[in-house]
């Protein structure tokens, strides 16, 4: 059995799915409610796309401003959360049971980069929820290409597959990337474009990313390679999300 049927089974299992799909909600109608915009974005947002994929969260992209809203609703409402090492607000579903606490179902929230122009957002029904904004894929391209250069070496991959299988205008992907404050992302997006891998200053892409002769790869074989660097990602991740300060408090 494939590490992402594993995934997909615990993501169901029990009556986990239960309460994150009805956390979803809340966290929807809350947003309405405040008058929060919001986007739909990451893995959740990809497989609106791109073929679908197990994952344990589903990453929202709010404004700073909002964000300190969105503070205070949880807060008030008794919803626990924390900031974790990438200024994300993450919002879990507990479990304490042995097989399923190493996947954590969780909504994470961030701020979007500063000069970013979101194209129109992509109407979507989510967990019956209709309506729900998500991303463009030009800007998930972008938002790969961002991530990329702030050290997060595996949206190299997503970035790489939306483009691979057609499905970005690259002319798009390059104006949402320029719209960007001081950002790099460029150089993502031109290795991907040119099968070249790339240095930059927050990771070594050589060793990190795919490489040129990877691009023969079907998307199966990716995503099964994908499956697994998740396990060594949700450690890490597990890592930085204790004892981390507020951002917004900086």
């Amino acid at each position: 059995m494939s590490e992402s049927i594993e995934l997909l089974r615990l993501f169901e299992s029990d009556s986990r799915m239960n309460k994150f799909q009805d956390l979803f909600k809340q966290l929807i109608c809350f947003l309405s409610e405040e008058n929060i915009e919001y986007l739909i974005i990451g893995t959740v947002a990809y497989s609106e796309y791109a073929p679908s994929r197990a994952t344990t969260n589903i990453n929202f992209m709010i404004s700073k401003s909002d964000c300190c809203k969105l503070e205070s609703v949880l807060k008030e409402h008794g919803i626990d959360f924390i900031w974790n090492a990438y200024q994300q607000l993450i919002i879990a579903v507990k479990d304490d049971s042995d097989e399923t606490k190493k996947y954590p179902l969780e909504l994470s929230f961030q701020i979007t980069p500063q000069g970013l122009t979101f194209n129109q957002p992509i109407p979507k029904e989510i967990f019956g929820m209709a309506d729900v904004p998500v991303a463009s894929i030009e800007d998930l391209v972008a938002l790969g290409c961002l991530a990329v250069i702030n050290g997060n070496s595996k949206s190299y991959y997503d970035a790489q597959m939306m483009i691979k299988l057609q499905l970005a205008d690259v002319d798009k992907c390059v104006a949402v990337i320029e719209s960007l404050h001081e950002s790099n992302a460029n150089k993502a997006l031109r290795s991907i474009l040119t099968g070249n891998a790339i240095y930059v200053d927050t990771i070594n892409i050589d060793e990190a990313l795919i490489m040129p002769f990877e691009l023969n790869q079907t998307h199966e074989e990716i995503e099964l390679a994908k499956a697994h660097r998740y396990n060594a990602a949700q450690e890490h991740r597990r890592q930085l999300y204790e004892g981390i300060p507020n951002p917004l408090s900086l």
